[in-house]
């Protein structure tokens, strides 16, 4: 039996700002306020309040992100499974790039803290950035699913305000001001995916996964160490390369299972900026609504890395708009340069 995605939830911190107040806060010079407004970004929620989070050691950095982590983890799980006994889960697989837990690890954490089953199977996948909730997060889970027929949750928890990289001279110039540029769309949040196989119809089929990575890009998009802490890494030509590897991503899958982009009814894409959003409109040439639920998330939420599909899925599924036989693909870029993409039935 194929795995379905059977329920998705999301948390947002309690820290909301909107975009010019992040922009205030930080103190840049008034004429970068430009690149905060072409963003589009109306609001983002952090994890800790957004004047605490500037002046964090890395070590202070690492302790909360071990205490905020699974707290918010827990309540985008809760969320997803609606009512649904936790008990029943056998893998969670749990996605980050934005804080490190030596050991045990924040899965173990979730798990012991909800009581779920002491045969849990609990994979940790770390520093693959935005792309990790869809693959391989979604792609381990219905693996597992599909292996023992058993329900599996992934879970992409990341608190961005938690990596914020000290600018004492004002807006730092290196590589094109990647801080100032990072600072301008990254967000906390969380979300979570349950699959199984129940054959209800709204609950999409996961029908194939892969990944296409150009290497080319290798040194254009992740984290990198600086003064014992993480440094954000973003090339300025990222949208290009983005939308680049994405795009290829999607057509072999289409090639792949001989499709044509028009025959695809919904776009659940990383909204990793505007100008990535649309880049890929225009290259598959979407509807002008294509990719609806991707910019609503952006605007309202900000890039939350690897939480951010699971968030865009989740609106597109309350919605209440996919219908049997329609076709989904989940888009997902990340560092190495790499893209993702799943392609999803909805079909008994």
């Amino acid at each position: 039996m194929t795995a379905q995605v059977i329920s998705l939830g999301y948390a947002l911190p309690h820290y909301q700002y909107a975009q010019n107040e992040i922009f205030k806060k930080l103190g840049y010079s008034k004429h970068f306020n430009r690149i905060f407004r072409e963003s589009q970004i109306e609001q983002r929620y952090f994890c800790i309040p957004a004047d605490e989070a500037m002046q964090l050691s890395f070590q202070q950095q690492q302790e909360i992100y071990l205490r905020e982590a699974p707290l918010l983890a827990i309540e985008a799980i809760i969320n997803c499974l609606d009512g649904r006994d936790p008990g029943c889960i056998g893998c969670l697989t749990y996605c980050s790039c934005t804080g490190f837990a030596p050991g045990p690890t924040v899965g173990h954490e979730i798990a012991r803290r909800m009581g779920l089953r002491d045969d849990l199977i609990i994979t940790n996948i770390a520093s693959m950035g935005c792309e990790a909730g869809g693959m391989p997060g979604l792609k381990r889970a219905a693996d597992y699913t599909e292996a023992t027929g058993k329900p599996s949750l992934v879970v992409a928890t990341e608190l961005c305000s938690l990596t914020h990289f000290p600018e004492p001279n004002g807006a730092d110039p290196t590589n094109s001001y990647e801080l100032l540029r990072a600072n301008a769309v990254f967000g906390d949040a969380s979300s979570a995916a349950l699959v199984g196989i129940d054959l209800q119809v709204e609950h999409p089929v996961i029908v194939d996964s892969l990944v296409y990575t150009n290497h080319k890009y290798h040194d254009k998009l992740g984290y990198k160490w600086q003064d014992g802490r993480l440094r954000v890494l973003l090339a300025k030509d990222v949208p290009e390369c983005a939308s680049e590897v994405a795009m290829e991503a999607v057509g072999r899958m289409l090639i792949k299972h001989n499709l044509l982009c028009h025959q695809i009814q919904h776009w659940i894409v990383h909204g990793a900026g505007m100008a990535v959003l649309d880049r890929i409109q225009e290259g598959l040439a979407l509807k002008e609504d294509g990719l609806r639920w991707s910019r609503e998330v952006l605007k309202t939420i900000g890039n939350v890395s690897s939480a951010t599909v699971g968030i865009t899925g989740k609106f597109l599924m309350d919605s209440g708009v996919p219908k049997e036989g329609d076709l989904g693909v989940i888009v997902t870029v990340g560092p190495g340069m790499s893209g993702g993409c799943s392609l999803l039935r909805w079909t008994a």
